[in-house]
């Protein structure tokens, strides 16, 4: 088999390649572009390579030893503007990865409220969404009554067939008829389209919506709750940019990503405090409100809440809060 140099080399940067890109089993984005560029310097001596490598990954510390053990001060300069870039590029989502927690922080204590009603009466709550297109109007207190109507009819279904006959003969005078009057509604059948509304089809995106109230709406809530925090990888590379541009002198960079994550952590963490000091107090007065009444009051708890009401942001590191405070 060819070992020759060049040969060796192009296998170390396929490898490395399928190794960045997630082929070679390794997990963390970061990690598996960190095991890239070693391959990269340990079987191409490849540094210009191996520290883009680290560059996408924002491994900043490791980027710029290597350009400072291999005397590359024009690829140092690089690291600290690529590291500035990606302040700059993130400091917009914190505003919008707030604003949409917030939001649908909302729906979720709305929908939890439904659900726990659902799951108290043993029976999955059929919500009006707009789009029903058989055009009826559900709701839990029209569940309610229908099932009023439908005891009533069953308790009335005893009567004869003279008696159906005598009610309707006494109607006969009312303004309600069984049969249409106007002519163009009369003889209808599926071929006959005049004066028929046509109704509007729903759309891809409202097929694929679900329902409101459901089961599946509320998995989708926390879904969108977790998109929109900050996850453990993330967390990790802001950290380290704040501590490396601080590190480099590009202090004034460091405090605005330190101030945007704090500000953000805030706004989560008020948004939880907020929806769980108002459910606690909704809960309340349900039950005073069920024992005034001389009802039986059953304390519901659904198996995502504790979960979802440990949502928050990780503190950044008390070292990052003790040097901030000393440079204002």
């Amino acid at each position: 088999p060819d070992s020759s140099p060049q040969k060796i080399h192009d296998i170390a940067v396929m490898v490395a390649d399928e190794v960045s890109t997630g082929r070679g089993g390794l997990q963390g984005r970061r990690d598996r572009k960190l095991a890239a560029a070693r391959i990269l310097i340990d079987y191409c001596q490849d540094i210009g390579g191996a520290i883009d490598m680290l560059v996408s990954a924002e491994q900043w510390f490791e980027a710029r030893r290597l350009a400072i053990l291999h005397e590359h001060s024009d690829l140092e300069k690089m690291i600290i503007d690529a590291a500035v870039n990606y302040i700059e590029s993130i400091l917009p989502n914190f505003e919008q990865y707030a604003e949409k927690f917030e939001k649908t922080n909302l729906r979720y204590s709305e929908v939890v409220w439904i659900r726990r009603q659902a799951k108290r009466d043993g029976e999955d709550p059929i919500v009006d969404d707009g789009n029903d297109e058989t055009g009826s109007l559900f709701s839990l207190a029209s569940n309610a009554s229908n099932t009023s109507v439908r005891s009533n009819m069953s308790s009335s279904s005893v009567g004869s067939v003279s008696s159906i006959s005598s009610v309707i003969s006494a109607g006969s005078t009312s303004t309600f008829n069984l049969l249409n009057n106007d002519d163009t509604l009369r003889h209808k059948s599926k071929f006959n389209n005049i004066g028929k509304k046509k109704k509007k089809k729903k759309t891809r995106r409202e097929k694929m919506r679900p329902k409101p109230g459901s089961e599946e709406e509320l998995k989708s809530l926390i879904a969108t709750m977790k998109e929109n925090m900050i996850d453990d990888e993330h967390f990790q590379t802001i950290v380290e940019t704040i501590k490396f541009l601080s590190q480099v002198g590009m202090i004034e960079f460091a405090k605005t990503l330190f101030d945007e994550y704090e500000i953000f952590r805030a706004r989560i963490a008020a948004s939880q405090r907020r929806r769980l000091e108002e459910m606690k107090q909704k809960a309340k007065e349900e039950e005073r409100s069920a024992r005034r009444e001389g009802q039986f009051y059953e304390k519901i708890v659904l198996d995502c809440e504790a979960n979802v009401d440990s949502f928050c942001c990780q503190e950044l590191p008390g070292v990052v809060h003790t040097f901030f405070s000393y440079n204002i």
